[in-house]
């Protein structure tokens, strides 16, 4: 005689820090020890058939992208820091299927998964405005992955969403961005962010990968506060066509980018130099605006505004 039982298998992901105030490790730098990223991960149903005679355990046989069962975990191909997250699927041998990665934000680092989740807190007066990261994008088939950012009350209902189709083959970074669309009055008090690697209709296939990086909610939450004093120097901070950067103790590979006001990255370079070099970038071909200069090296990262004419 056999009974039917159902096993959780909680499955994280990880985040690194990057100043994201709400976004729960969304640069998932913080790693445990399983090589799962905290405070991300999936919970994944597997059947489990147990002999009551023999007790022998019998479950079907899935097999995963990589050599530990998981479909969500740390990877080192990340785009800033030391870790990324990476998505993937897994196959289920016995019954012929794929099953697709989900990969969940939750507020408690402790756990492996989410599990029941209630979503992160939104901190009060705090602006959750666009979902916005950087990804690769692996598939095996012709696969469509779907990022959703949701935004709820206290009471549980919806009053705002963002979703965006990640597809096609993106072997190097890019940045992708979307505004949410408010759906219902209300004072958000909770917020889901998931990946999945099966968009409502498409088919998963077994071996595509979706790599992800800095998580944001605002572009506010990327600005560092520091002593205007110290960190890189930017001038003029009303620019015609040219802005140049003193880094001040940024040195070697420094990376630079203008991020419009929406989040959005619209110019980047990266220049080897010294602590004293003065580099200057061309601002001319930008519209009339507010931008967010964000100056970064391996160990530090500072953020100046500046307002184009």
């Amino acid at each position: 005689m056999k009974k039917n039982y159902f096993i959780v298998t909680l499955i994280l992901l990880v985040a690194p820090f990057c100043s994201q105030a709400q976004v729960v490790n969304g640069n998932f730098e913080n790693v445990k020890p399983n090589f799962l990223p905290s405070n991300w991960g999936m919970t994944f149903l597997q059947q489990i058939v147990i002999d009551t005679q023999t007790g022998e355990q019998v479950g079907d046989q899935i097999q995963y992208t990589w050599c530990f069962p998981s479909m969500v975990y740390a990877s080192t191909e990340a785009k800033d820091g030391q870790y990324a997250m990476e998505v993937s699927n897994a196959y289920n041998a016995t019954e012929d299927v794929v099953i697709p990665g989900i990969a969940t934000i939750f507020s408690d680092p402790e756990q492996d998964g989410p599990g029941w989740n209630p979503g992160v807190p939104v901190e009060p007066n705090a602006s959750v405005i666009l979902l916005g990261f950087d990804y690769k994008f692996l598939p095996v088939g012709n696969d469509i992955a779907e990022a959703t950012l949701v935004v709820n009350d206290a009471d549980g209902n919806e009053i705002g969403r963002a979703s965006l189709d990640i597809s096609g083959t993106h072997s190097v970074y890019e940045y992708v961005y979307t505004p949410i669309t408010v759906t219902n009055a209300g004072t958000p008090a909770f917020m889901y962010i998931s990946f999945s690697m099966a968009k409502e209709g498409s088919t998963p296939t077994f071996g595509s990968r979706l790599v992800v990086d800095n998580v944001i909610v605002n572009f506010s939450t990327l600005i560092v506060s520091e002593n205007p004093e110290q960190g890189a120097k930017v001038y003029p901070t009303l620019v015609d066509n040219e802005i140049n950067i003193v880094p001040n103790g940024f040195s070697e590979s420094v990376l630079y980018k203008i991020i419009n006001s929406e989040g959005k990255i619209v110019k980047q370079n990266k220049v080897n130099q010294d602590s004293t070099y003065v580099y200057t970038m061309d601002v001319s071909d930008l519209s009339s605006g507010m931008y967010f200069l964000n100056i970064q090296d391996e160990s530090k990262n500072s953020t100046k505004k500046f307002i184009k004419k």
